[in-house]
């Protein structure tokens, strides 16, 4: 009964992660043809196109790429968290 509640409970954040990754590149999909289709194939160039374009891409696309002073890591209020 465990094992298979462990089962299901895997599933559930396979499919989590699948869900939010279709939502990220739905939220991109527009700004990266506008902005990146020569790098298309490339998700790397892609990437970087867009994160060079962060203040051109629309809001939710925009949300995925962090701004080049954002802090790297938990931050709260500017303080890094210990992990």
């Amino acid at each position: 009964m465990a094992g298979t509640a462990l089962i299901l409970l895997g599933m559930n954040i396979c499919q989590a992660a699948e869900t939010t990754r279709a939502r990220e590149a739905h939220a991109c999909e527009n700004d990266a043809f506008k902005f990146c289709g020569r790098d298309i194939p490339n998700k790397k160039k892609i990437a970087a196109c867009l994160q060079a374009n962060r203040e051109r891409l629309r809001p939710a696309c925009r949300a995925m790429f962090p701004a080049p002073d954002t802090p790297v890591g938990n931050t709260v209020q500017g303080t890094p968290l210990l992990d």
